[in-house]
């Protein structure tokens, strides 16, 4: 019989009761007894008695407890119902009254912080009530999801469930095994499973447990064999989803979260220092005034659903939707303001022992402004990858990716082109983290667009910017990921880009006397570094608060703020000097946002 039942402390955090509680978590729980009666008789309250029940349950009077803890539910201040369901039911269990406890247990609701061990003790009741379907349907319910401190008590009520090898010398090694587990001394365990299996060859429980104890102590390889080696045996449906359960933490890739649907909304203010630099849209501003005011606050929402399908024991698919919407609150601004539509749907396959390759495909569809709220661009998009697993903890990965890009009606047709790009990344997994470098080369053949602007030059009839947004590039950068604490995540990414335009960028130019000529044709070369670092706690089980920073530096051999050498250039024939450009092409960018997210 599993002995040990978790018990839930929810107290009140009433002034009479400071004393009592004190006690309690000190663990006097005799004084804390009496500091609680006390308190109820001078001021009557649900949450006196309940923490009487605890401290009754501590020292060991399960009776005397339940009785304070109903008379808890019966007051008008009673407790929250998951917390008093849970400590009810493991006051009922501790007096043998099993179909109650796991009625008790089953009133938890699937939203609480301690549902799934709930569930887990629903379990054992229901078994030692003798009812083994029961329990094997609360193990199964409680099994998706598991956290890694939920999972052993899981497997705990499945050792339960399943027979145990046969043969008297197996039998005894499985048994010694379970109570190594159990006692949390895995590696005694796995010695005691490893026996087991070679008494019983054909025992793929024992052999599934070798590999949990494995798991346990981060021995990775090792528990691959032993639970690839499970799944060769004979295996339970529950036991054989669970060796599964076990080798997706194992994985890289698709798998690594294992199937289930996902669904996520988040919320949160920020602000931009240059607006106009927006990525996609890229729209410079021909003749950038410095006057222009190009900082905004804005609000950003999102939605996202995530599902990922085991097709077979090495096939694995994703299908995701995920949608933004960007507000700046400027006006002057808020035609910049971006929503973002992306469904991508992915298949995995494990080809061969470490080496996986997968393909995508899916579409992008940007819209901008907000009163005059219109399409940008639609994308097309395909890839493919390869990635070898060289160890349990590196993965060395190949990356082709294509993108047809159409810019949504005659304002932004220049947005139209195919993408290419190659990435080639090495990932290193540590026990805390990961750090991850790569090295991209791309291609963006994207058009040209050429922006008529009003000349003061009286021998000038008309002229236009041509500014080319077709591009290749190559860039090096890194990620890394650093939990220090089960609630706290690091995360930074960092990237420089050498980008090199595909055609010159020009001044065109109409004189008075209906001449054209090309002023300033200069090819662009952009030095790009970007970094972004973030933090992330989560609140409960289902929020999560993210703030956010980012940086954006662009050195370009383009801006007209730059000034040139050889003054003359401007009075020749190309007029090739900087106060013909474009755009004011070097800048810094940065974005701060905080963000809150809703996980289900």
């Amino acid at each position: 019989m599993w002995t040990g039942l978790l018990l839930l402390v929810a107290l009140a955090a009433g002034e009479p009761l400071e004393d009592a509680r004190q006690s309690f978590a000190a663990g006097h729980y005799a004084e804390a007894e009496q500091q609680a009666l006390q308190a109820h008789a001078a001021s009557p309250s649900g949450a006196a008695l309940y923490l009487v029940g605890l401290a009754r349950f501590r020292s060991g009077r399960p009776a005397e407890a339940l009785e304070a803890l109903d008379a808890a539910g019966l007051a008008p201040d009673a407790p929250e119902p998951d917390g008093w369901n849970f400590n009810r039911g493991a006051c009922l269990y501790a007096l043998g009254r099993f179909v109650e406890a796991e009625q008790a247990f089953a009133q938890v609701r699937a939203d609480a912080p301690l549902a799934r061990v709930a569930w887990v003790n629903a379990g054992f009741a229901a078994y030692d009530a003798g009812f083994p379907e029961r329990a094997a349907q609360w193990a199964e319910r409680a099994a998706a999801g598991a956290s890694a401190e939920e999972a052993p008590l899981v497997e705990e009520l499945r050792a339960l469930l399943t027979p145990a090898p046969t043969g008297s010398d197996g039998d005894e090694a499985y048994r010694q095994g379970l109570a190594a587990f159990d006692a949390g001394r895995f590696d005694e365990a796995r010695a005691h499973f490893l026996r087991a299996t070679t008494l019983t060859p054909d025992s793929g429980r024992a052999r599934l447990m070798a590999g949990a104890a494995a798991y346990r102590l981060g021995a990775r390889a090792e528990a691959r064999e032993d639970l690839t080696s499970a799944l060769t045996r004979s295996l339970s449906p529950l036991d054989r989803r669970t060796a599964h359960q076990y080798l997706d933490l194992l994985s890289s890739g698709l798998r690594s979260t294992g199937p289930g649907l996902w669904a996520s909304a988040s919320v949160g203010p920020g602000f931009d220092s240059n607006v106009l630099q927006v990525g996609i849209a890229a729209r410079d501003v021909s003749g950038a005034s410095t006057d222009q005011d190009t900082a905004s606050a804005f609000a950003e929402a999102s939605v996202g659903l995530t599902a990922r399908f085991r097709l077979s024991d090495g096939l694995f698919a994703a299908l995701s939707y995920g949608g933004t919407q960007r507000a700046y609150s400027q006006t002057s601004l808020r035609d910049y303001s971006l929503q973002l539509h992306r469904v991508t749907a992915a298949v995995e396959w494990e080809a061969a022992r470490r080496v996986r390759g997968g393909l995508l495909a899916g579409g992008d569809l940007f819209f901008t402004g907000l009163e005059d709220f219109r399409g940008l661009q639609a994308a097309v998009n395909a890839g493919a990858w390869l990635a070898w697993d060289a160890t349990e903890r590196t993965s060395t990965r190949l990356d082709l990716g294509f993108s047809g890009k159409d810019g949504l009606g005659e304002e932004f047709a220049y947005l139209t082109g195919p993408r290419l790009e190659a990435t080639l990344s090495q990932e290193v997994r540590l026990r805390a983290g990961s750090v991850t470098a790569w090295y991209r080369y791309r291609q963006d053949r994207i058009g040209t667009l050429v922006q008529a602007i009003t000349s003061t030059d009286a021998s000038v009839a008309s002229q236009a910017y041509v500014i080319p947004f077709g591009f290749m590039s190559h860039a090096v950068g890194g990620s890394g990921r650093w939990q220090p604490l089960p609630w706290l995540t690091a995360t930074v990414e960092a990237e420089v880009e050498w980008r090199r335009y595909l055609e010159d960028s020009s001044l065109r130019v109409e004189t008075t006397d209906g001449i054209t000529e090309t002023w300033n044709a200069r090819r662009r070369e952009d030095v790009r570094f970007a970094l972004g670092p973030s933090l992330s706690a989560r609140l409960s089980k289902h929020f999560r608060l993210t703030a956010r920073y980012e940086l954006l530096v662009n050195r370009s051999n383009i801006d007209m703020r730059l000034t040139d050498e050889d003054a003359a250039a401007c009075e020749g024939a190309e007029h090739l000097c900087h106060v013909y450009d474009y755009t004011n092409g070097i800048y810094e960018k940065h974005g701060v946002m905080l963000q809150l997210e809703a996980v289900w």
